[in-house]
């Protein structure tokens, strides 16, 4: 029973997400086989970004509405009727799909621009990134090195070596550099902000009727708040790139 949940948690973990493209057909042919194959495939994309087609099925890989809602199943039988048999439940999953369509949006958007503005990883540091998240997967799941080869062949890698590689091509990595170069670089949360911060919100840090003081919060205070600053620095960029975008949603 251990090994099954173990693994089962660790399908999550290793599985890197991988992009579904469509398929690549000559549209333009005078006499295609199907005459409605154009329209069959059009129909399947959700979204285009600069170009750059969404399919309904990578939709789906990013909302997992299906493992949602099987999990939701197992918790309250009766929540998943109301959300798959009423309209404001149905309004509800549509637009928990819209938002995933959005997200997935942005993160082409980012990939984009990374590819737009040079970011490349170098040789070291893809192997410090591919360490980091090693010893993440080891770490979180209490494994040795022996059962974390075991468990990769099990998801079908032939070795390391293929998981490596697989890992460091996904386009995430470069993502992430260039929202840490070119965006989240120049964050500082100042002594006032702090102070500020922990005299409008004294109850968090109160406990039996006795306050924390300043000096002894302060790092979870500054973490917080530097938290804040790059979450509102990503989304404005976001936004200004979306707004030079070229965006056609079809949901």
């Amino acid at each position: 029973m251990k090994k099954r949940i173990l693994s089962s948690l660790l399908i999550i973990v290793l599985i890197l997400p991988v992009t579904v493209f469509a398929q690549d057909l000559d549209l333009n042919s005078k006499q295609p086989a199907d005459p409605n194959l154009k329209n069959k495939m059009e129909s399947n994309i959700v979204a285009k970004v600069n170009g750059e087609k969404i399919t309904s099925k990578e939709l789906a890989q990013k909302a997992s509405t299906n493992q949602l809602l099987m999990k939701i199943n197992q918790i309250d039988q009766q929540f998943l009727q109301t959300l798959t048999s009423t309209e404001s439940g149905k309004k509800v999953l549509k637009e928990y799909q819209k938002q995933q369509l959005d997200n997935l949006i942005n993160n082409i958007l980012l990939q984009q621009k990374a590819e737009n503005v040079g970011i490349t990883l170098n040789q070291k540091e893809k192997e410090q990134l591919y360490q980091q998240q090693k010893k993440r997967i080891l770490k979180n799941n209490n494994l040795n090195q022996e059962k974390y080869l075991s468990i990769l062949k099990n998801q079908g890698y032939k070795n390391e070596k293929e998981y490596k590689q697989q890992f460091l091509k996904n386009p995430q990595l470069k993502v992430n550099k260039l929202i840490e170069e070119k965006v989240v670089s120049n964050i500082n949360v100042t002594s006032s902000e702090i102070k500020q911060f922990y005299e409008n919100n004294k109850e968090q840090f109160t406990k039996a009727d006795k306050t924390q003081p300043l000096e002894k919060v302060k790092p979870q205070i500054k973490e917080l708040l530097k938290q804040q600053k790059r979450n509102k620095k990503i989304s404005q960029y976001v936004k200004n790139i979306r707004e030079k975008a070229e965006i056609k949603k079809n949901i």
